[in-house]
């Protein structure tokens, strides 16, 4: 089994990130596809019912992830690797339980998911689903290419799914039984993959709930602020029209197409952060200041663009049926710098340093805000009501964290103040 390495390889993370064109050009031909063949008020079933999968996946998921990558790199046998994945699969089985639950509740209440017949089974069986995926095992052991691999298998997979099933408005309930299809042969590979690797899936009770317990704070992070993010279209849904929620659901998936540029870096770079702190601090820090220089110069181009070209992209990717989406994308297109603020610090900073407490009250107020004024705008404004709610969460989020990293002492580390690096090596060979 492979373990993660200290230095950084150029060859890796450009793989990596090639391997991930398939994952970038998916939406970018998938979303067209839904908006042309489904039209306005089809396409608003398929981000509600998305929306909502989501939620369940982040709520089954409850942070496990992310302790679980964070326990992998520091283990050094076998034996304590199946322990930490036993633990994260039967831990998962549980908390199946309340996901059904809720989903179905949540499925039941939105007029817009239930208006089709089977899509509310395929939701939450979906989101469920989706909370097992092994994309943190791959990468915590080394791995990260298998990971990119399989999911562009999966990706490949879907979308011939849906080219041969999905060609006019009256398909629209064949959308979700291929998409789980899809994840479910994606996720049947990966366990087949590492099945020499861990005795069993069921580990004890006890241990079970240890770690819904030490995730807690974590989701309490992810299951605020990033929990009523994803459910923000499924919100939507409750409040306003269809028309509102394909041109807010359009919008949002396109930015969260923008932000997904920053998961191959992760899967590389996070690991190898949390490494490093330990070992050599500077370094670390070092390899966080590019990553963030690199993607907020990414995002703010892509605020330039988005603004000069949207009302000429828009209607020729979707039709002119979506020229409505146009102003709503040019002001959500703001979330982007505020969210590789977020991503940067929380992932590259915070989390290494186990900080989890400060992600999570940053991630309360986050979504207090969020909720607090999405409600009222979004019943008034409709999307764009819902836009400014998600605007002022994302900017709450960046001050929470930026304060408690300066409570924290983070402030000198994140600026690199005294580490004694050169500018030509700050600036000069990023990936080196």
């Amino acid at each position: 089994m492979n373990k993660v390495q200290a230095s950084l390889s150029k060859i890796e993370l450009l793989a990596v990130y090639f391997s991930y064109v398939v994952r970038y050009i998916y939406p970018l031909i998938l979303v067209p596809y839904y908006g042309r063949v489904l039209g306005s008020s089809g396409y608003a079933v398929v981000l509600a019912g998305m929306s909502l999968s989501s939620t369940i996946w982040l709520c089954v998921d409850f942070g496990f992830s992310t302790i679980g990558g964070r326990d992998i790199v520091h283990t050094e046998s076998t034996g304590e690797r199946d322990a930490i994945f036993r633990n994260q699969v039967t831990a998962r089985l549980l908390l199946c339980i309340p996901g059904v639950i809720i989903g179905a509740i949540a499925a039941c209440r939105s007029e817009i998911i239930s208006s089709v017949a089977g899509v509310s089974f395929f939701v939450v069986v979906g989101g469920l689903l989706n909370a097992f995926n092994l994309g943190w095992y791959f990468t915590s052991t080394g791995r990260p290419r298998t990971s990119v691999m399989i999911e562009m298998l999966g990706l490949l997979l879907s979308l011939t799914l849906l080219f041969s099933f999905i060609r006019k408005p009256a398909d629209i309930d064949r959308v979700f039984p291929v998409i789980f299809a899809s994840n479910l042969a994606q996720t049947a590979l990966a366990y087949w993959l590492v099945r020499k690797e861990y005795t069993g899936v069921i580990a004890p009770l006890r241990a079970a709930v240890n770690l819904v317990k030490r995730s807690s704070t974590i989701f309490i992070y992810s299951g605020t602020a990033v929990l009523v993010l994803a459910a923000s279209t499924y919100i939507l849904s409750l409040l306003a029209s269809p028309s509102d929620v394909s041109a807010f659901g359009l919008s949002e998936r396109l930015v969260s197409a923008a932000l997904s540029i920053m998961a191959p870096a992760s899967q590389i770079l996070a690991p190898k952060v949390m490494y490093l702190v330990t070992r050599n601090e500077a370094r670390a820090n070092l390899i966080a200041r590019r990553t963030f220089a690199i993607f907020f110069l990414g995002a703010i181009a892509g605020v330039i663009v988005t603004e000069l070209f949207s009302e000429w992209i828009i209607p020729l990717l979707f039709g002119p049926e979506f020229r409505h989406a146009i102003p709503i994308l040019n002001i959500m297109i703001l979330v982007v710098p505020l969210a590789v603020c977020t991503r940067v610090l929380g992932m590259y900073f915070l989390i290494p340093r186990k900080l989890e407490k400060l992600l999570a009250w940053s991630g309360v107020v986050g979504a207090v805000v969020n909720l607090a004024a999405a409600i009222p705008l979004a019943s008034y404004w409709g999307a764009a009501g819902m836009v400014m709610a998600r605007l002022l969460a994302e900017g709450s989020l960046v001050a929470m964290l930026v304060i408690g990293s300066w409570r924290a002492g983070l402030i000198r580390e994140i600026l690199g103040v005294g580490e004694g690096f050169s500018w030509q090596t700050r600036f000069g060979r990023w990936l080196e």
